[in-house]
């Protein structure tokens, strides 16, 4: 029965654990996918709005637009009629270039110039319209934006239109000229519309203000541009969230466009859809495991049958040896299989005992070797810290303070490395904290002092493990006085206490509310380090310890033993 039962929780384990493995990675793949779909479509939506715009300001450079808008030495605005008809080849070449543009408009003062091959409604004047008061209200220097779906005041078109709007020409001249360029809505959707290849996903275009670019599209998700979530994502660039309708679940990616950079473009995809896999897994993993339950519970009782009489003696002794008995052995008058793995018991408690002391050996060895592990995790990241301000140091041209903290960082080091002994004296780790201190006081000027005590008694030539105390003062600076400009302080006392050294590092930064319980490994790189570190050195006689008071003060104590 325990057999089969720990074979069954495995089998469940690892069945649950593959599920949801495999799930996750159909998950992010679906996502992924929805994600570069969006990407793609956004993209080429993006390349076609600038293709739009180039199209216009291409024709802004045509001489037969610039004689009608006034800004050739040759202009004459009385000629009117002249330049519509002229302008018409313009009109067409334009279209030909860009297909999507479906109508043009160029408003001037003296008169507007319109496409004749289409039926115009009553002419109202491009300055009446609630587009010039877009225009006029609109803070570039260089007026250029896009128009969400719209019915077009100048022509008899029955469909909704996307415009871009922008001034006559780039210069002084185009004051008060308009170019208005048309899009209908449904050509727009389908080009869009291609690059999607889901059945029921959707994108959707929306302005900075939650206005739907297409209106059409408010009968899919009616509530869709008033949800917190979609609120929120037009005010970023791009992201993901999840979102509700008529009680099925959605995804939504959303990345804001590039040339048209108050839309939005959102792609909605049902998570059914995304994650129809994920069920045919599930149906497979749990075939899978009843099978292997099955199996497994058919061999267990197989193998009871056959191994549980002869193997009682044998039984006996392994017990005895779990109970750290080492010194008995297997005996038997018979030459069975039983026997003969109770004789190769024998070997193996004897070969058992000889590795004993190999191992405990070689653990010694390997502890030495994390420790020296651990130490060289430390100084790559202070001296990454230290360079770069010696770098900014030397692009100030601060060299005396440069000279003077590369000395510092030369006896740091020289301290620091040790000749490669873990150990060093008191002093030397004085010195060293000290010389940190120093370098970093000049880098930053005028935020903290600070104060080393040693206890009378204290014999400073005893040997500690090295580099405890410039981690926990180099997490007093950039943490507790990372909200400081000035006025910080760090206190490092060194009392004896009976047969055990105490280091205490206090600062006056800004603390912190959650203090960490015993035995529990402490956040922060410097501070995980120092904890593992006396660990390996000093095993359970060594303690670091943190008080806190938000606002007040924090400090860390290490508590290890003295050594002589």
């Amino acid at each position: 029965m325990a057999f089969i039962l720990v074979v069954s929780l495995a089998i469940l384990a690892t069945g649950l654990l593959a599920y949801r493995i495999a799930a996750g990675v159909a998950e992010q793949n679906a996502y992924r996918l929805s994600q570069d779909t969006l990407n793609k479509t956004s993209q080429a939506l993006d390349e076609k709005l600038n293709k739009i715009k180039t199209s216009i300001f291409s024709m802004m450079m045509n001489t037969d637009y610039r004689r009608a808008v006034g800004l050739e030495p040759t202009s004459d605005f009385q000629n009117y009629y002249t330049h519509l008809s002229a302008l018409q080849s313009v009109f067409i070449q334009l279209k030909l270039i860009e297909p999507l543009i479906n109508s043009i408009l160029i408003a001037t003062p003296d008169g507007q110039y319109y496409e004749t091959s289409k039926i115009g409604l009553p002419r109202q004047s491009f300055y009446s319209t609630t587009l010039y008061t877009k225009a006029k209200s609109a803070s570039d220097r260089h007026l250029e934006f896009w128009i969400a779906g719209h019915v077009d005041p100048f022509y008899n078109e029955k469909n909704d239109m996307v415009s871009f709007l922008t001034e006559g020409a780039m210069n002084e001249a185009s004051s008060g000229k308009y170019v208005l360029a048309n899009v209908k809505v449904e050509e727009l959707k389908k080009y869009i519309n291609q690059y999607l290849d889901w059945n029921e996903g959707r994108f959707m275009l929306l302005s900075r203000e939650g206005e739907m670019i297409f209106p059409s599209d408010i009968g899919l998700f009616p509530d869709f541009n008033q949800n917190s979530a979609v609120q929120h994502a037009l005010q970023n660039d791009e992201g993901y969230f999840d979102y509700q309708a008529d009680g099925k679940d959605y995804f939504v990616n959303y990345r804001r466009l590039g040339s048209a950079k108050e839309w939005v473009m959102f792609s909605v995809l049902p998570k059914s859809s995304l994650l129809q896999q994920m069920g045919n897994i599930k149906w497979a993993m749990i075939a899978i495991i009843l099978i292997c339950l099955l199996v497994s519970i058919l061999f267990a009782r197989l193998l009871t049958r056959l191994l549980l009489l002869p193997l009682n003696r044998l039984q006996t002794v392994m017990k005895k040896v779990e109970l750290n008995q080492l010194n008995v052995r297997f005996e038997s008058v018979f030459q069975d299989e039983i026997t003969q793995v109770g004789y190769r018991f024998n070997r193996m408690l004897d070969e058992i005992n000889r590795l004993f002391h190999e191992v405990k050996e070689a653990e010694t060895e390997k502890r030495k070797a994390e420790l020296k592990a651990m130490q060289a995790q430390i100084d790559p990241h202070f001296l990454y810290n230290t360079l770069n301000t010696i770098y900014w140091k030397s692009q100030l041209q601060e060299h005396e303070h440069v000279q003077n903290m590369v000395l510092s960082l030369s006896r740091l080091f020289q301290l620091g490395l040790n000749k490669g002994r873990e150990l060093t004296t008191l002093e030397n780790e004085i010195v060293h904290v000290t010389q940190y201190l120093n370098i970093q006081k000049q880098c930053y000027t005028s935020l903290f002092d600070f104060q080393v005590d040693v206890q009378r008694d204290v014999d400073i030539k005893q040997h500690i493990l090295k580099i405890l105390l410039q981690p926990l003062v180099e997490n007093s600076i950039l943490h507790g006085f990372k909200n400081k400009q000035k006025g910080g302080f760090i206190h490092i006392r060194i009392v004896q206490n009976g047969k055990l050294l105490v280091l205490e590092v206090e600062d006056n930064g800004e603390g912190f509310s959650t203090i960490e319980e015993p035995g529990k490994e402490l956040n922060g790189y410097a501070l995980y380090n120092v904890q593992k570190r006396l660990n390996l050195e000093y095993g359970n006689d060594a303690e670091l310890h943190l008080a806190s008071e938000p606002g007040l003060f924090t400090k860390a104590t290490i508590t290890i033993p003295s050594y002589p």
